[in-house]
């Protein structure tokens, strides 16, 4: 069993990335399931109905999101689409699903979202803990974990206390890839950040200007796209049969 993972896919240099590159790479790697990070795709980040349906058409099987799950103002209705998942670990009320199992043949593959708590905004509730509960629910042949959080040493103390419950742990959010793709003691797959497909030359997607001018002023701005740049696609490709996690980075 194969699984690319694509990393979060942001804003339309996201998309120009992933246009470009996406059957390149499914052709390439010939992966038998395909996630994709959405939070940030849209201009107003969040994942769209119309790009969830495009995406799926070209081969993408699930959606995963991250601390901008609820930012558009139609995301219920994006929240209940069939292979959308928010990260598990916001409130028992929130819309959405905290994981969602499809089919593969004979194989049944689980993936499940959750956010960390270190330096995050949001007031979420333990994702340790969550993934407990949540393992207690899961019925499936594979589980695949996307850990959308900015400590590292969170991410790593969360891969080990999951090493050998769960199949892969990707990390998402900081949208710098990291070079640690690793199999743990006990058989977890994991990268601490899979990174980000959109522009090359940009602050991890936001405009070069703006950034520079909020770290010399102190003045906090909402994040605005580069909108001309150079393009990246980072994934990774998950081996789930031989014990392997290959990095997949594309820089123009």
């Amino acid at each position: 069993m194969k699984i690319l993972f694509i990393g979060d896919v942001y804003n339309e240099l996201g998309k120009k990335a992933f246009d470009k590159y996406f059957s390149q790479v499914k052709a390439e790697y010939k992966p038998n399931f395909i996630i994709v990070n959405g939070e940030n795709i849209e201009k107003t980040n969040g994942l769209s109905e119309q790009t969830y349906k495009e995406y799926l058409s070209q081969g993408v099987n699930v959606f995963t999101l991250g601390n901008h799950a609820f930012s558009r103002p139609d995301h219920r209705e994006v929240l209940e689409l069939p292979y959308v998942v928010r990260p598990a670990n916001y409130g028992k009320n929130s819309a959405g699903k905290e994981f969602v199992v499809v089919q593969y043949n004979d194989k049944k593959i689980a993936v499940v979202n959750l956010i960390g708590r270190i330096f995050m905004n949001d007031p979420t509730d333990n994702p340790f803990t969550k993934m407990d509960e949540l393992l207690g629910q899961i019925e499936a042949d594979y589980i695949i974990v996307d850990f959308h959080a900015e400590a590292t040493s969170e991410k790593y103390a969360f891969a080990h206390y999951l090493d050998g419950r769960v199949d892969a742990i990707v990390g998402t959010h900081t949208h710098v890839p990291t070079a640690d793709n690793i199999i743990l003691p006990k058989g977890t797959l994991y990268i601490s950040d899979v990174g980000m497909t959109g522009a090359k030359y940009g602050i991890i997607g936001g405009s070069v200007e703006q950034g520079i001018r909020k770290f010399l002023s102190g003045v906090p701005e909402r994040v605005k796209p580069q909108n001309e740049s150079a393009l990246q696609f980072n994934a990774v490709l998950l081996d789930l049969y031989n014990k392997k996690i290959e990095r997949i980075n594309i820089y123009e």
